[in-house]
């Protein structure tokens, strides 16, 4: 009797500890989850400021690709005009 005694409150003490875990684990799960939502936000805040620098890149680089035809078409105007002696 003495035994089954301390045996039923080994398994109260186990139970305890298990549910004691249990709760623990679920804190951490939950803290988990809450991290991945912040860094999920973050990413996606990353993400737009990427696209965004994306966007400025491919209109400066339309706009150089604009200037440097103008450039080019000056430039051979320019040169059509020179007189021939000017010319090397």
């Amino acid at each position: 009797m003495v035994q089954c005694a301390a045996l039923q409150r080994e398994l109260e003490d186990l139970r305890r500890q298990k549910e004691e875990r249990e709760r623990e684990l679920e804190g951490e799960n939950n803290e988990f989850k809450m991290e991945i939502v912040k860094l999920r936000a973050e990413m996606e805040a990353i993400l737009r400021e990427l696209q965004s620098i994306m966007d400025s890149k491919l209109g400066l680089e339309l706009e150089i690709a604009a200037y440097r035809k103008l450039l080019e078409g000056e430039e051979t105007r320019s040169a059509s005009c020179t007189p021939a002696f000017y010319q090397h």
